[in-house]
Formats: C-alpha cells, structure tokens, sequence
C-alpha cells in the first residue's frame, strides 16, 4: 500500500516535499487509511472533519476522528454545518450543500495554514473502486468523450490544487491495509443502503455486472479513464493552440466579447472547434448551460455559408458568425457571469464543461459536484 501510493504520487506529482496537507477526514476506511498513509510517507497533515449534522452518527463520527488526531499527536479542526439548512438556503440538494460545506472548510484550513507561510494542497481519499462507479454513472446518464476520463488525480479548486492519492487503489486494498495494520474506522450506515442513485449503482448494478459480464468491471473502467484521460489532455492541448492561432487580435482577452478568426477555425476539425467555442464561452464567464444543439449549431455556422448568423445561448450570451469572423458576446448586465466555483446545478454526467465536448443535449456544469458530493460524505 505505503509503495503503491508513493508511487501515484511520484507519477502525477502530486505532493512536493516542502507542502503541508490539508486532508478531509470523514473517519471512513477511505480516508482514515489515506492519513495514515501520507504520514508512514512523511507528510505533514491537517486533518479536517465536517460534520454535516445530517446523520445521528455524526456526533460519533467526529469524536472518533478528533480522538485518532489527538492519540497521534496530529493537527486537526472540526466544523459543524447544518447541510440541510444550507440546502434550503441554497436551494440545492443535500449532497451539493454538504460538498460546498466541505470545500469551504478545506480551504480556511489551507488559507490559515498559507497564512503562516506554508504551502498547501488539499487531499481527498477517493479511491479505484469511486473512479469506475463514477465512470458507469456518467456514461449512463449521459456524457462526453472527456467525461470518460473520470476523476483526475489532480485538479484545481480555486487557489488551491486537490489531490487523490489513493485513486490507483481499490477498496479492498485499502481494508486490507486496515485490517492488517490493526486500524479502526467508522462506517456511514447510510453507505449500505439502495436509497441512493450512487448505492443502488454501487450495491445492485456493479454485482450484477460482476456476476454476469464482467468479473473485472473496475479495472476495465479504470483502464478506459485512464486512456480517456490521455486523448482529452492532448485535445485541449490542441484546442488552446487553435484558440490563440483564431483570436483577433492574437492575444487578445475581452472582458465582454472575443472575437476569433472565422476562416481559421474552419480549417480546424469539428471536435477542436467546439472546444474553442467552450474556452471562450468559459473565459467570459458561461459556465454551464451549454446545450449540444446550441454548440452544433454554432459549430454548422463556421464551417457553413458564408453569411451572418446570431445563435442565442443562455444567460444573455450569444454568437454571432459573421463572414470571416465569430463574435462571442457577454450582453453587459444581462450576462450571468460566474466562475467556476460558482455555478451550482448539478450535470446529468457530473462533468466539468470547460474539459466535456457534450455528447447529448444536457445542460451540463461544474466538476464533479453531483458524484463527488456523494463521495466525499462516505470517504
């Protein structure tokens, strides 16, 4: 386990040796077998507990992981939020307010601990067994060829970068490691009941695979994100390269509209040209929303006639293609503009837009919150 997961993070280079950890601890196998992992390894860890005060256990659940923090001489800080307040409040499901509820938590630990000079990365324990079953649900509800590369060992949480180290393994791995290291965890009870789309996949639909297809389903989904991963880093790569080559003026940033060299793009294949349209969308400030029909529509227009088309998009954005150039505009005060961090519906396919070319006319938002929410609550 302990050179297993060193060499993950070797691999993505995912922990320099001079950064300190900022670890979610639900008190789970998951995460409890992550802590103690990164310090056989050397880390430094602050460990951060929420309790969601969703679940008669929760009380439970945080002594349990304060004493564990406190026994081994850790850092450690708690914070209570009542998620289904929150969700009301934000009109969003328990699940997203849980996982905004954590981030924010994760990230004044961090801001607190940057404050003092140290640098930071937030770890969360997701594991091979969450990386398939994120996997099947994206593709059966619908998603994109980049949707198929999963979770990333790596990513961008505002300021601060997000690392999983234990995504190269399974569950099993780690309790074993658990078990034969003589350590104890707590079990969401919640986690063994079908009431859930992510349960009812994980306990019914992945046995019945595993009984009838497929004996092996994790590693071939496993495998098919991995590759997956691979094709969507070098098609954006592509797409940046093609996105600076059609900006009028080269380099240019509007702040309200971009405007990109029609004739260039058209030159380009279809699946690197809505990926340009999406980076400029995403740079002024549209972030979900984007259905397949408007993207396809926009998408027919620049490799099309020569003539002027306007497509409206959501929350007051359009495109307009007009002979040799494509305006991408934000419409002033009738723009929603948000970041990243901010937009709140959750994707049918839990992708992140700004890495998906949408393969189904879904409006489709931010990371991984709808399948990441419910994981991090069990990890």
């Amino acid at each position: 386990m302990i050179n297993k997961v060193r060499k993950t993070i070797d691999r993505y280079r995912l922990i320099g040796d001079d950064e300190h950890i900022v670890l979610g601890l639900s008190g789970g196998p998951d995460s409890v077998c992550l802590f103690h992992v990164l310090r056989e390894l050397g880390y430094s860890v602050h460990a951060v507990h929420v309790n969601h005060m969703l679940r008669s256990a929760a009380d439970r659940d945080e002594a349990f992981v304060k004493k564990m923090c406190r026994d081994l001489g850790a850092e450690f800080t708690a914070f209570r939020v009542d998620c289904q307040a929150l969700a009301e409040e934000l009109k969003v499901s328990t699940e997203e307010a849980g996982r905004r509820a954590r981030y924010d938590a994760f990230r004044r630990a961090a801001d607190d601990l940057k404050s003092r000079g140290i640098n930071v990365k937030i770890a969360v324990a997701h594991n091979a067994d969450d990386q398939a079953e994120t996997l099947l649900f994206r593709i059966l509800r619908g998603t994109g060829t980049d949707g198929l590369a999963g979770m990333e060992h790596k990513r961008k949480e505002g300021e601060y970068e997000v690392v999983r180290p234990l995504l190269d393994v399974t569950r099993a791995e780690i309790e074993k490691y658990c078990e034969e290291s003589g350590i104890d965890y707590v079990i969401d009870e919640t986690n063994e009941k079908p009431i859930y789309a992510r349960n009812r996949l994980r306990l019914e639909l992945l046995p019945l695979i595993r009984e009838q297809y497929n004996d092996n389903i994790t590693a071939g989904l496993c495998r098919l994100a991995a590759i997956a991963g691979e094709d969507k880093d070098y098609m954006w790569r592509q797409t940046e390269a093609a996105y600076e080559q059609a900006l009028i003026p080269p380099g240019s940033r509007g702040k309200d509209q971009i405007i990109l060299d029609r004739n260039v793009l058209a030159a380009e294949h279809p699946a690197i040209r809505k990926r340009v349209i999406m980076k400029a969308l995403r740079e002024l400030g549209l972030w979900e929303d984007i259905s397949y029909e408007r993207l396809s529509a926009v998408d027919a227009q620049i490799g099309g006639v020569t003539s002027t088309m306007v497509i409206e998009l959501a929350r007051g954005y359009s495109v307009t293609v007009d002979f040799d150039k494509i305006k991408i505009k934000a419409h002033g005060k009738s723009a929603n503009k948000r970041t990243p961090q901010e937009c709140t519906c959750l994707g049918k396919g839990g992708e992140t837009l700004w890495q998906v070319l949408i393969a189904s006319e879904l409006h489709l938002a931010n990371s991984e919150d709808e399948w990441e929410g419910a994981l991090l609550g069990r990890v």
